[in-house]
């Protein structure tokens, strides 16, 4: 039998007025630099979506996935047209970029599409990027894409965070100064333009990662993969550690059903474990009498929806949980646009310090921790889109037991009863939550882009 595909096209027509009352309709195709996908299934891998190939596209392996295309240059969008693949009923969420990714507006929220034509049509205004995001019932498979356009505009900035004081892109900032400096690798202040791996972005030299799946056969739900130095250097995984579209930051993805670290452990992360000498062996040092410290520029992109909560940064030791950054978001979350609060929390959670009341999903950040002799630890945060600003004060760490190191990326708080591998994630079902806090979908996920991790 034959199935016919349908397509999702964006067309970009430029319309150009000239003097007077008439005017003149120009039309051009204006191709698509590059699509990312935060969910591939299969063969059915993003760029499917732009490749003017009907017999291909791209298929979401979860439901809630989204799928961002970044346009060869900077446009006035005007009107959609989506034709999805197959005859299945899709809800979701568009979304326009000036700034590559960087920052969001949502121009079409939570419509519904079936199988052929489904136009939308959006205000006039500038952008060289577009997101589709499914809702978290709807697994996304779109053929190809298209965007009406009234022209081009040199009203976009390129790929970077947002500067606090106009609202526009001024590429990552650098931690000194605020001033756009591009985006540069971590160790070598080179462009990452032709990077490959996520190491070729980051400096983890010193890090290893874990990420939610086992590579154990079969499967081992309470085995989680960890990936060190020298492997990690040329290593990625397209769905929880891969580099952005850009090429200048990379994707840490855990999911609510993830393979975890150990049998006394709810939640699975992707996560970055602080190490030493050649990357192989545990960084273990003093935390009463060392002078450390961590700095991240980042931005939460998602989070679960039932028990929207993750930990984006940490100082940890043998046993506690010394400092941890930590994302809260509100009831009947969306996991994608939501405004919740950051908080540093100190010795397992009995001291806590608000650093940002309304974070909005998507907010580029840095985080600075300083850890100083005596075993303090400030915090300072400063948020690049609005500007906000805040400092802990010093804290001092008590209950230290053994050694410290940090940890950065994405540990989520929310998990599902039956894991990915089908198997009952027994500490999650004893923790008798309410019914509306366990995720039913394993594949509910979290995701942070890290764009700069310093170690001092």
């Amino acid at each position: 039998m034959n199935t016919k595909f349908s397509k999702l096209y964006f067309t970009i027509a430029v319309s150009a007025a000239i003097i007077g009352s008439a005017s003149v309709a120009l039309s051009a195709v204006v191709s698509f630099s590059d699509a990312t996908a935060t969910s591939t299934s299969g063969s059915f891998v993003a760029d499917n979506a732009i490749d003017k190939n009907k017999n291909t596209h791209w298929e979401a392996a979860a439901r809630g996935a989204s799928i961002i295309a970044r346009f060869n240059s900077c446009q006035r969008v005007d009107d959609l047209v989506l034709n999805w693949y197959g005859t299945n009923k899709y809800t979701y969420s568009v979304k326009l970029s000036k700034d590559n990714g960087a920052t969001w507006t949502t121009v079409v929220s939570k419509t519904s599409g079936k199988g052929n034509e489904n136009k939308q049509n959006v205000d006039d205004q500038a952008a060289n990027a577009i997101e589709i995001v499914g809702d978290n019932d709807s697994r996304l498979r779109i053929d190809e894409l298209k965007i009406n356009s009234l022209g081009s505009t040199n009203g976009c900035t390129s790929s970077g965070t947002s500067n606090p004081s106009t609202g526009e892109s001024s590429g990552t900032s650098n931690s000194s100064t605020s001033e756009s400096s591009g985006t540069s690798n971590s160790s070598t202040g080179e462009s990452s333009g032709n990077a490959q791996y996520p190491a070729d972005v980051l400096d983890l030299s010193k890090w290893k990662i874990t990420l939610p799946i086992s590579l154990n056969s079969p499967p081992n739900s309470n085995k989680a993969t960890e990936i060190k130095q020298p492997q990690l250097k040329t290593y990625s995984n397209s769905e929880y550690f891969r580099l952005n579209g850009a090429k200048n930051g990379v994707l840490l993805k855990a999911i609510a059903g993830g393979a975890r670290t150990s049998t006394n452990t709810a939640y699975a992360r992707s996560e970055l474990r602080e190490m030493q000498g050649d990357g192989t062996e545990s960084a273990a040092w003093n935390c009463k009498n060392i002078d450390r410290g961590m700095y991240l520029e980042q931005t939460l992109l998602h989070t679960t929806t039932k028990k929207p909560e993750a930990t984006i940064a940490q100082i940890h030791d043998s046993e506690n949980d010394l400092m941890m950054v930590k994302y809260f978001g509100p009831s009947f979350a969306n996991g994608s646009t939501d405004i919740g609060k950051l908080e540093a929390r100190f010795n397992n959670d009995t001291t806590t310090k608000l650093l940002d009341s309304t974070y909005k999903i998507g907010d580029p950040m840095t985080i600075d921790v300083a850890v100083t002799s005596g075993g303090n630890v400030n915090v300072t945060y400063k948020n690049l889109r609005s500007g906000v600003t805040s400092s802990t004060g010093t804290v001092k760490l008590t209950g230290i037991i053994g050694s410290c190191y940090f940890k950065a990326g994405i540990y989520i708080q929310a998990c599902s009863k039956t894991d990915i591998y089908g198997n009952t994630n027994t500490v999650c079902a004893n923790k008798n939550l309410s019914a509306n806090k366990y995720e039913t979908d394993p594949y509910a996920y979290a995701e942070i882009e890290v764009r700069k991790i310093t170690l001092r």
